[in-house]
């Protein structure tokens, strides 16, 4: 238990680190005490009883207050916590909030870090949280809320924004495509519908992706991974169709390509067979066709896992497999030829419902 004798410390103290302890029970009206507290860091404890809210409120001076990852008895966040307009960072996630985000925090435009996941939160996302000027960090993911994304977004200073495992619905506004510095945009599951707005794929510093299990329809962005060092692409799970753009692997970054359980159509996209840091392959229940390349089984370094099954690709596998893979899933498909010897050794090797005429004696 934080004793109510910290008190007793410096008036006159502008930084309290307690973070990372065992500290239980609630966190004592004391620990309101010290008006020049510029940072107030109570994260991960075990404080299952209450804070006081309201007199937190009057650390006006307060810049950055964290009372994440404790198991607080549930409640909302306290409107009083408007007071701190100095505030620049606001983490509150894991501590049991319930309700909504109060209109009364419209006022903390300072706001570059606003983190509130894994909480009970629902309701719409209030639209002043859209246009916040100075923030680079909205997590918001693991609660409850509802809405869309919007509707006025112009909170371009964004550099992460993680709104997933909500139950958002409505499109994704093309004003995303506005903000040039981000680097992270994770909205899955949720039930958003509509397009993947082409400006996403004009974003210059875009390195992880992640859209699955949601409702959205058309086809990628058709510049996506031209303009920025686009790592991870993970859209599985929707309704997307057309063909893959051949810019994703531009600035030779990409290391996942996920996609299954789609309507993409056309030729294999032939590009990745020249994208040296791929590690994952997942293109299964599609509508592919073409010939596979094969100097993806045997050319790129880092691949460990190709899993294409359910579509309708054509080609041979290579005598030799590169050292590293360690999953093929191409059942369904029309591969032909012979089975590689290389192929025995794999952790996890599938490929029935093909026309493959030869198999290795040990298998």
């Amino acid at each position: 238990v934080l004793p109510t004798d910290i008190r007793n410390l410096s008036l006159g103290m502008e930084h309290l680190n307690l973070s990372c302890n065992s500290f239980s029970g609630s966190v004592p009206l004391a620990i309101a005490g010290f008006p020049k507290l510029k940072s107030l860091v109570l994260d991960t404890n075990s404080f299952n009883g209450s804070y006081p809210g309201s007199a937190i409120g009057n650390l006006t001076e307060l810049e950055a207050l964290t009372l994440a990852d404790n198991p607080f008895s549930p409640g909302p966040i306290p409107d009083e916590f408007s007071k701190l307009k100095n505030l620049k960072i606001l983490w509150l996630s894991g501590m049991n909030l319930t309700g909504g985000i109060p209109n009364t925090l419209s006022s903390l435009t300072e706001l570059t870090t606003l983190a509130l996941y894994e909480n009970r939160l629902g309701g719409e996302i209030p639209a002043w949280v859209w246009k916040l000027p100075k923030l680079e960090l909205l997590y918001l993911y693991a609660n409850s809320f509802t809405g869309g994304i919007g509707p006025e977004v112009t909170a371009f200073s964004l550099q992460q924004l993680d709104l997933s495992a909500n139950q958002l619905t409505g499109a994704i506004p093309a004003a995303i495509g506005k903000m040039k510095n981000l680097t992270l945009l994770f909205l899955y599951y949720n039930n958003l519908a509509g397009a993947i707005p082409p400006s996403v794929g004009l974003l210059p510093n875009l390195v992880d992706i992640r859209l699955f299990n949601n409702r959205l329809s058309g086809p990628l962005p058709p510049e996506l991974g031209k303009h920025s060092p686009l790592g991870n692409l993970e859209v599985s799970n929707n309704f997307l169709t057309g063909e893959v753009p051949g810019t994703l692997c531009s600035n030779k970054k990409l290391y996942d390509i996920v996609l299954f359980n789609n309507n993409f159509s056309g030729v294999f996209p032939t590009f990745l067979g020249a994208c040296d840091t791929l590690d994952s392959i997942m293109l299964q229940n599609n509508h592919f066709t073409g010939e596979f390349p094969e100097k993806v089984w045997s050319a790129l370094p880092e691949l460990t896992s190709v899993v294409i099954q359910n579509n309708s690709f054509t080609g041979f596998l290579p005598s030799t497999l590169s050292s590293n893979i360690r999953r093929i899933y191409i059942g369904n498909n029309r591969f032909s030829g012979a089975i590689p010897e290389s192929a025995i050794g794999l952790h996890l090797f599938k490929a029935e419902n093909n026309r493959f005429s030869g198999l290795p004696m040990d298998m």
